[in-house]
Protein backbone atom coordinates (compact mmCIF):
# COMPACT_ATOMS: atom_id res chain seq x y z
CA UNK A 1 0.00 0.00 0.00
CA UNK A 2 1.29 3.45 -0.94
CA UNK A 3 1.37 5.92 1.82
CA UNK A 4 -0.72 9.05 0.59
CA UNK A 5 -0.61 11.80 3.07
CA UNK A 6 -3.46 14.52 3.23
CA UNK A 7 -2.61 17.71 2.34
CA UNK A 8 -0.68 18.59 5.75
CA UNK A 9 1.59 15.95 4.93
CA UNK A 10 0.05 13.90 7.90
CA UNK A 11 -1.28 10.57 7.11
CA UNK A 12 -4.27 11.39 9.37
CA UNK A 13 -5.26 13.67 7.10
CA UNK A 14 -5.38 11.27 3.90
CA UNK A 15 -8.80 11.34 2.15
CA UNK A 16 -10.89 7.95 3.07
CA UNK A 17 -10.83 7.71 -1.15
CA UNK A 18 -7.23 7.08 -0.60
CA UNK A 19 -7.32 4.20 1.92
CA UNK A 20 -10.97 2.06 1.24
CA UNK A 21 -11.67 -0.91 -0.47
CA UNK A 22 -13.40 0.21 -3.76
CA UNK A 23 -16.86 -1.63 -4.39
CA UNK A 24 -18.94 -3.40 -2.13
CA UNK A 25 -20.23 -7.00 -1.49
CA UNK A 26 -23.29 -6.51 -1.31
CA UNK A 27 -25.73 -9.40 -1.09
CA UNK A 28 -29.67 -9.48 -0.87
CA UNK A 29 -31.50 -9.58 2.69
CA UNK A 30 -32.98 -13.35 1.79
CA UNK A 31 -29.60 -14.19 1.29
CA UNK A 32 -28.05 -17.53 3.61
CA UNK A 33 -25.67 -17.06 6.34
CA UNK A 34 -24.17 -19.81 4.49
CA UNK A 35 -23.82 -17.50 1.71
CA UNK A 36 -22.51 -14.53 3.68
CA UNK A 37 -20.17 -16.90 4.79
CA UNK A 38 -18.94 -17.92 1.40
CA UNK A 39 -18.74 -14.63 0.11
CA UNK A 40 -16.56 -13.41 3.26
CA UNK A 41 -13.92 -16.02 2.84
CA UNK A 42 -14.06 -15.95 -1.23
CA UNK A 43 -13.02 -12.11 -1.03
CA UNK A 44 -11.28 -11.99 1.79
CA UNK A 45 -13.51 -9.47 4.04
CA UNK A 46 -15.10 -9.14 7.79
CA UNK A 47 -18.25 -7.66 6.14
CA UNK A 48 -20.78 -7.97 3.64
CA UNK A 49 -23.40 -4.91 2.82
CA UNK A 50 -27.32 -6.53 3.49
CA UNK A 51 -29.26 -4.72 0.86
CA UNK A 52 -33.54 -4.43 -0.08
CA UNK A 53 -34.36 -6.62 -2.95
CA UNK A 54 -36.59 -3.64 -4.31
CA UNK A 55 -35.64 -0.69 -3.07
CA UNK A 56 -31.61 -1.45 -3.20
CA UNK A 57 -31.28 0.17 -0.20
CA UNK A 58 -28.50 -0.82 2.33
CA UNK A 59 -29.71 -1.97 5.40
CA UNK A 60 -26.89 -2.73 7.68
CA UNK A 61 -23.51 -5.25 7.39
CA UNK A 62 -23.04 -9.03 8.39
CA UNK A 63 -19.98 -9.30 9.79
CA UNK A 64 -17.84 -12.46 10.70
CA UNK A 65 -18.69 -11.92 14.34
CA UNK A 66 -22.72 -12.18 13.21
CA UNK A 67 -21.63 -16.12 11.55
CA UNK A 68 -19.84 -17.38 14.35
CA UNK A 69 -22.64 -16.40 16.97
CA UNK A 70 -24.52 -18.47 14.50
CA UNK A 71 -22.72 -21.18 14.21
CA UNK A 72 -25.15 -23.50 15.58
CA UNK A 73 -27.45 -22.47 13.19
CA UNK A 74 -28.60 -24.08 10.04
CA UNK A 75 -26.88 -21.88 7.42
CA UNK A 76 -28.82 -23.00 4.50
CA UNK A 77 -32.09 -21.47 6.41
CA UNK A 78 -30.31 -18.93 8.43
CA UNK A 79 -31.42 -15.48 6.19
CA UNK A 80 -28.82 -12.55 5.90
CA UNK A 81 -31.69 -10.31 7.49
CA UNK A 82 -31.61 -12.29 10.96
CA UNK A 83 -28.09 -11.69 11.29
CA UNK A 84 -27.31 -7.62 10.42
CA UNK A 85 -25.61 -6.75 13.42
CA UNK A 86 -24.24 -2.94 12.39
CA UNK A 87 -26.25 -0.21 11.06
CA UNK A 88 -25.16 1.86 7.63
CA UNK A 89 -23.16 5.42 8.60
CA UNK A 90 -22.05 6.74 5.64
CA UNK A 91 -18.91 9.08 4.83
CA UNK A 92 -18.12 10.76 2.23
CA UNK A 93 -15.14 10.22 -0.46
CA UNK A 94 -13.13 13.51 0.45
CA UNK A 95 -13.63 12.91 4.45
CA UNK A 96 -10.45 12.23 6.36
CA UNK A 97 -9.25 8.64 7.75
CA UNK A 98 -9.24 11.06 10.97
CA UNK A 99 -12.79 11.92 10.57
CA UNK A 100 -13.44 8.26 9.78
CA UNK A 101 -12.03 6.76 12.97
CA UNK A 102 -13.11 9.27 14.94
CA UNK A 103 -17.01 8.02 13.68
CA UNK A 104 -16.30 4.34 13.70
CA UNK A 105 -15.11 4.84 17.70
CA UNK A 106 -17.89 7.46 18.39
CA UNK A 107 -20.53 4.97 17.16
CA UNK A 108 -18.85 1.81 17.68
CA UNK A 109 -19.08 0.69 13.92
CA UNK A 110 -15.93 -1.39 12.33
CA UNK A 111 -17.37 -0.42 8.82
CA UNK A 112 -18.14 3.16 7.05
CA UNK A 113 -20.28 2.95 3.95
CA UNK A 114 -18.44 5.36 1.42
CA UNK A 115 -20.53 7.64 -0.98
CA UNK A 116 -22.81 10.91 -1.32
CA UNK A 117 -25.88 9.41 -0.53
CA UNK A 118 -27.65 5.69 0.49
CA UNK A 119 -29.57 6.20 -2.77
CA UNK A 120 -26.76 5.94 -4.91
CA UNK A 121 -24.27 3.64 -5.44
CA UNK A 122 -21.42 3.60 -3.33
CA UNK A 123 -17.79 4.29 -4.07
CA UNK A 124 -16.30 1.56 -1.70
CA UNK A 125 -16.63 0.87 1.77
CA UNK A 126 -13.93 1.33 5.03
CA UNK A 127 -13.20 -0.69 8.33
CA UNK A 128 -11.15 0.25 10.74
CA UNK A 129 -8.70 -2.52 9.84
CA UNK A 130 -7.99 -0.58 6.49
CA UNK A 131 -7.04 2.45 8.65
CA UNK A 132 -5.12 0.63 10.79
CA UNK A 133 -3.00 -1.09 7.73
CA UNK A 134 -2.50 2.09 6.21
CA UNK A 135 -1.23 3.49 9.60
CA UNK A 136 1.05 1.21 9.48
CA UNK A 137 2.38 1.63 6.55
CA UNK A 138 2.67 5.03 7.40
CA UNK A 139 4.45 4.78 11.00
CA UNK A 140 5.17 1.09 11.17
CA UNK A 141 8.50 -0.72 11.12
CA UNK A 142 8.96 -4.24 10.25
CA UNK A 143 10.00 -6.41 13.18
Amino acid sequence: MNVLPGASGEPSQTSVRDVMSPGVIALSRDTTIGACASAMRERHTHAVLIVDDESRLPQGWVLDRDVLARIDSDPLTTLAQEAVSQDISLVAPEATIKEAADRMLAEGLTHLLVGRSLEAVPEGVISGWDIVAFYASAYGRSP
